[in-house]
């Protein structure tokens, strides 16, 4: 992509890659602003992702029967066992979430955790997630992976970019947290291809 272009989004994509990346995003804001809101959320596609989960944190401390401030809120991450064309419709609270993808892992659909990836798969799809508002937890979930959540492959930021977004809690399996701590595992918003 050329260098003039960057103030668009950043973006690690090929020219050709980024056009139609541009073009799906398009896609995406345009079909909302002509049907509404959507029944699932392509995270990937907003330049400021946290301005979105704070808009949905700040949406359920408005509008919930707890009515608990947005520093006491938290996402509780739950897995979806529909594709997004499966989704018919929104969660009452929070918002589904699309197009994760997990780098150093993968995901078992079945047990709904973390797995080790088959050889030579650098990333996974994820699969549709609710990031469902709750009250902070006074302690973590047990055998929870806090999954830290990049806007694209580069996991360093910059001035202009932060590329870390946050954490997701994942279950680790058969795994201890600290093994996919070590492994490096993480989710990223984006691609490089």
């Amino acid at each position: 992509m050329p260098a003039a272009w960057s103030y668009a989004y950043f973006s690690l994509k090929p020219l050709a890659n980024w056009f139609q990346d541009l073009n799906d995003r398009y896609e995406f804001f345009t079909k909302w602003a002509a049907k509404g809101i959507p029944l699932h959320f392509w995270i990937g596609a907003f330049t400021y992702p946290t301005g979105f989960t704070t808009s949905v944190l700040q949406k359920f401390s408005r509008y919930s029967r707890s009515g608990a401030p947005i520093d006491r809120l938290e996402f509780d991450f739950i897995p979806i066992n529909k594709l997004p064309n499966e989704i018919t419709e929104g969660p009452k609270d929070g918002a589904y979430i699309t197009k994760l993808y997990i780098e150093g892992g993968a995901w078992d659909h079945e047990k709904h955790c973390l797995m080790e990836p088959d050889v030579m798969r650098l990333t996974v799809p994820l699969p549709v997630m609710h990031f469902k508002p709750i009250q902070k937890r006074t302690k973590p979930p047990l055998n929870t992976y806090k999954c830290p959540t990049y806007y694209y492959p580069i996991r360093k930021g910059s001035v202009s970019m932060d590329s870390f977004m946050l954490d997701v809690d994942l279950k680790s399996g058969e795994q201890s947290p600290d093994f996919w701590v070590l492994r490096g595992t993480a989710l990223l918003m984006s691609l490089a291809t």
